[in-house]
């Protein structure tokens, strides 16, 4: 029986969500943020989650078929979990740090380790809440913005991430979430405003993307 329905995106919905993230990386203050001040806003998302736990543990159960104990023990540990582990990074990682010159008396040299910009993350239905963890949170860490798009068939947990990422108080455009299926989800994949595409799927599909992004010498890591 339906436990839950959700309007799919329209070409319109994927252009505001593109627009928005682009928007609050090129001029919104996270991406300027120290990433000891990002940490504290990761380890807030990791605590709203926790308080959805029942009910994205009901979702993943209902949506894959995985049984309660392991979607339980996934909501309410491992996934949290991700997003405080890079908390920790974010507060250790060396963003900047100085380089040594063997040559040139008087030359000053850093290493500045910076976001690749705005991601566009793809996951698929079995494992939702758990893959967007594993894109989602190392890029909030080095100060990306995302759209994270999800399958038709499991949209639920991916949805309420908008709430997590509300109650968790990212900045506007930070995370912007949608539900589409092939033809608007490639809108994603080509705009030239998203800088990388994080991709969990099929081969057929990682075939597709590939060659999209190949037109743009556009980055990806596929899955």
């Amino acid at each position: 029986e339906t436990f839950l329905t959700m309007p799919l995106a329209g070409e319109a919905d994927m252009e505001r969500a593109i627009a928005a993230a682009r928007t609050a990386f090129d001029e919104g203050p996270w991406p300027r943020m120290a990433p000891q001040k990002r940490a504290e806003y990761l380890r807030a998302v990791a605590k709203a989650i926790r308080a959805r736990q029942d009910v994205m543990a009901e979702i993943w159960v209902r949506e894959a078929g995985v049984i309660l104990p392991i979607a339980q023990g996934g909501m309410s540990s491992l996934i949290p979990a991700i997003y405080e582990r890079y908390a920790d990074l974010a507060e250790s990682f060396p963003f900047e740090e100085p380089a040594t010159i063997t040559q040139g008396k008087g030359t000053e040299a850093w290493i500045l380790r910076e976001p690749v910009g705005v991601v566009g993350a793809i996951v698929p239905w079995n494992a939702p809440a758990l893959l967007t963890a594993l894109k989602l949170a190392p890029a909030l860490a080095a100060g990306c913005t995302m759209v994270l798009k999800a399958a038709p068939e499991a949209p639920g947990a991916i949805n309420l991430m908008g709430e997590v990422a509300e109650e968790a108080g990212l900045p506007p455009g930070v995370l912007n979430v949608v539900t589409a299926e092939r033809v608007v989800s490639e809108r994603l994949v080509s705009d030239p405003r998203i800088d990388k595409i994080a991709f969990t799927g099929s081969t057929v599909t990682g075939r597709r993307i590939a060659s999209l992004l190949g037109e743009r010498i556009g980055r990806y890591t596929l899955e």
